[in-house]
């Protein structure tokens, strides 16, 4: 198959020579000069300067390697244990008889399989992972597939079926409490199957506070507890499964330690010292209460609170000074109330410009669920439409309000998720990640699943609420899966979804041979468009697809008890992960979270009520309801009285005191060197499980040492320095290998996303090689050489000018002796 473009040079800067052959070709018949003569003579010089600079017709050629080059890359660390052994070498076996392959090993503790891969990569080649994805070391798996594929590498996973379970269990969350208050962790516990029952235990010191029979049915679950210490220093928290069906018990103990420190300092700026706010405050922390900032010193302060303070008592000086020590990693807490935010003159003020809202009302855009199912398919690739596809979708997602749940589906031969579920527009971050991930896909080769794509998709939606829209699109060659698609949309609730199926005329459309409305893409896309009650759109491949999704605010309902129910709209922050939130709020500031800001508690209709933002080196948190005192009051009882210390908590940041000694430093795996950073007016003498560590100054006041355990266990850790010594207590889990098991998805979806594909045993030896043989498109950029045309026109050019000359001089001769005669 050949592709060619226009003519182009190898030297381009010598059609500059053209220019004074003109200008003296010109001057020269002014001056009186033959015109006949200059004129050709022009003409023969450019021909030779433009042959000089080097015209050529590119021409691209591409063909199919017969022989690709192959690497199998065998995956053999620990995780892999839960697997038939022997896979890779007979995939490897069976491809050796047919074309050019080697196979590279991985085994012990570490599964570094991003830089196996980079290593492996020569570019235009294959590369075969068989492997459970599970990376633990090294580069970071996705994003170097997305690497090597911008190389023409093409990258494939085989999978296997576990022949056993394998459960593990870790501890997450803060490794810092503050004495006096309720922390919240999570036991996060992986299966490498699909269903299981085990039984979970957490002990807190040595005593045992929780003991549960868990039923598992997804790959994770995670169980959040809740502990509160009234002891300073070093704390442990202990959580065991066990179970009947677990291959490993090496994984089924995790240790995490937590140091408690005293409780922060806060100013709290407020008229009101009866406030549920305050109470709260009072009780967890070690609260100095002021009403006013013009005469407090914020750096004696971890972080600062104001409640329900109108703009116009804050001075410039004040706010000057809060703006400063927020930015020099102070934390915020703005509490709202009928006397600040939208009450409170603080639209386009100076307090306004650190805080992570504005005091405006923002149109309501509703709760609305978009899925865009795009069209990677073989036709889309030869009629070379997949950028106009891509730049639409992009389009839509620059559209969409913040308000909005986004996701994205492709389909070809297979379907992928890529976006990993619908994702919140309110988040910059995750807009951004969707255009880079619509912009990176790629064509695949095969048939068009689009019934898949819709499957897939519908999954998306199944776990949202509010309305919900699929945006099916497709050049119209889903003859193949025509029937299949009719009958997903039949087992859809298509009263719940709206389904808008957007036809791009390609050349499938236009130059294809249409006999009967049954072999029409327009056709096909309508049929299914009525069988769910949607709508069909053609575009062409320059189009922009104008729809918009949402609503306007509707009618808030007049004040009163119970008006408006709050819920959480970030499960992942810091402050919201482990909470329930719940109930009902009477009032709140009507205000509009700014670009960067994140929404972690909401109304039901969308209302911030919670909003977070990082200022400079701080944390600012924006609460815009009030002190629990007229409107907020559930939220400072119940369950969600874990809210506010979760704000303040997160504010803080870092509850230790600057001065002294201070020490990061964390739990370990085996197998995983651990850091331990130091702040000190001198050089620390560090010991961890009655061994020396060296240390290595790497800022002022900073100091580091690197730890590497040798065995699983708890390690006293003593650091002195200046006549002080802190004692803390370390521990050393199971191997960062053990932790993740079973097939990981994010690994398959970068496989899907970059051309290659994902097989299990039985088709890896069926239908690899010739999969991989139509993925072996090599193409090459040829030079056809046109120098030679324009040399051939200049001799001829000139031989025609000597012609004319000669036979014009013979004419006149004659002419002479005939007149003679």
């Amino acid at each position: 198959m050949t592709d060619s473009v226009p003519i182009a040079f190898d030297n381009i800067e010598y059609l500059v020579g053209l220019i004074p052959v003109i200008v003296i070709g010109w001057v020269m018949i002014h001056e009186g000069a033959r015109r006949s003569l200059i004129l050709s003579r022009m003409i023969i010089v450019s021909l030779l300067v433009i042959a000089l600079a080097g015209p050529y017709y590119p021409v691209t050629v591409t063909e199919i390697d017969e022989t690709p080059t192959i690497t199998v890359l065998s995956d053999e660390t620990a995780s892999m244990d839960i697997f038939e052994s022997g896979t890779a070498q007979g995939i490897f076996d069976k491809l050796q008889d047919t074309t050019p392959a080697r196979m590279e090993k991985m085994g012990g503790l570490r599964s570094d399989i991003g830089d196996e891969i980079l290593a492996s990569s020569t570019g235009d080649d294959h590369i075969i992972v068989v492997s459970d994805g599970s990376n633990n070391f090294g580069s970071d798996l996705a994003e170097t597939i997305d690497f090597v594929s911008g190389t023409g590498t093409v990258v494939y996973a085989v999978i296997q079926t576990p022949d056993k379970n394998d459960l593990s269990v870790e501890i997450t969350g803060a490794r810092t409490a503050v004495l006096g208050n309720e922390n919240t962790w999570g036991v996060e516990i992986r299966q490498a199957e699909s269903n299981t029952t085990y039984k979970l235990s957490i002990e807190v010191d040595g005593s045992p506070v929780s003991s549960q029979t868990v039923t598992q049915t997804n790959p994770i679950k995670i169980v959040g507890f809740s502990s509160t210490f009234q002891l300073l220093g070093p704390h442990l928290i202990t959580a065991r499964i066990s179970s009947g069906d677990d291959m490993r018990s090496g994984n089924n103990v995790f240790n995490k330690t937590i140091y408690v420190v005293p409780k922060p300092r806060l100013l709290l700026v407020s008229p009101d010292v009866d406030s549920p706010l305050y109470k709260v405050l009072r009780n967890l922390y070690e609260t100095n209460t002021v009403s006013s900032l013009d005469d407090a010193n914020l750096t004696d302060y971890k972080a600062v609170v104001l409640d329900n303070i109108n703009g116009g008592r804050l001075s410039g000086s004040s706010i000057g000074k809060l703006r400063e020590y927020t930015a020099s990693g102070g934390g915020l807490l703005v509490v709202g109330g009928d006397n600040s935010y939208d009450y409170g003159d603080y639209l386009d003020s100076s307090i306004e410009a650190i805080l992570p809202v504005e005091s405006y009302s923002s149109a309501y855009a509703g709760s609305v669920n978009v899925v865009l199912v795009l069209d990677i398919s073989g036709s889309i690739s030869a009629h070379e439409a997949l950028d106009d596809e891509k730049a639409m979708a992009i389009n839509l997602l620059g559209d969409m309000g913040g308000d909005t749940n986004v996701g994205v589906v492709a389909y070809g031969g297979d379907a992928i998720s890529v976006s990993d579920g619908v994702l919140p527009m309110s988040s910059h971050a995750n807009r951004d990640a969707l255009v880079d991930r619509v912009s990176k896909l790629k064509t695949g080769y095969g048939g068009t699943s689009m019934d898949e794509g819709i499957i897939t998709a519908a999954r998306m939606l199944d776990n949202t609420s509010g309305k919900k829209y699929m945006l099916v699109f497709s050049d119209g060659a889903v003859k193949d899966s025509f029937e299949d698609s009719k009958i997903e949309i039949s087992s859809m609730d298509t009263t719940e979804t709206e389904m808008i199926f957007v036809m791009l005329k390609t050349n499938v459309v236009k130059e294809r041979e249409v006999k009967t409305d049954n072999n029409r893409g327009d056709y096909f896309l309508k049929v299914l468009a009525d069988q769910a009650g949607g709508d069909f759109i053609q575009l062409e491949l320059i189009g922009r697809l104008d729809l918009t999704f949402g609503q306007e605010a509707p009618d808030l309902p007049e004040g009163g008890p119970d008006a408006y129910a709050i819920v959480r709209l970030d499960e992942e922050h810091f402050i919201t992960r482990y909470l329930n939130i719940s109930g009902s709020i009477s009032g709140y500031n009507d205000v509009t979270q700014k670009v960067g800001a994140r929404r972690l508690v909401t109304t039901s209709m969308g209302k911030p009520v919670v909003t977070v933002w990082e200022f400079g080196l701080g944390r600012v948190v924006s609460l815009s309801s009030d002190n629990g005192y007229q409107w907020a009051g559930v939220l400072y009882s119940g369950e969600n009285a874990r809210l506010l210390p979760s704000m303040i908590n997160w504010a803080v940041g870092d509850p230790r005191p600057e001065d002294g000694i201070v020490v990061y430093s964390g739990d370990m795996n085996l197998g995983s060197p651990g850091t331990v950073i130091i702040r000190s007016n001198e050089m620390p003498v560090v010991v961890f499980g009655g061994q020396d560590v060296p240390v290595s100054q790497t800022g002022e006041r900073t100091y580091e040492g690197v730890i590497e355990p040798d065995h699983i266990g708890l390690f006293n850790l003593e650091v002195s320095a200046s006549g002080v010594t802190l004692e803390d207590t370390a521990a050393v889990n199971y191997p960062l290998e053990y932790r993740d098991v079973g097939n990981d998805p994010e690994f398959l979806e970068a496989v899907k996303r970059n051309s290659g594909r994902v097989y299990n045993v039985d088709q890896a030896r069926s239908l690899l090689f010739s999969d991989i043989r139509k993925n072996s498109i090599m193409a090459s950029e040829e030079h056809v050489s046109l120098s030679w045309l324009f040399l051939i026109t200049a001799l001829l050019v000139f031989l025609g000018e000597v012609i004319m000359r000669r036979a014009k001089g013979i004419i006149e001769i004659k002419t002479r002796r005939k007149g003679r005669t």
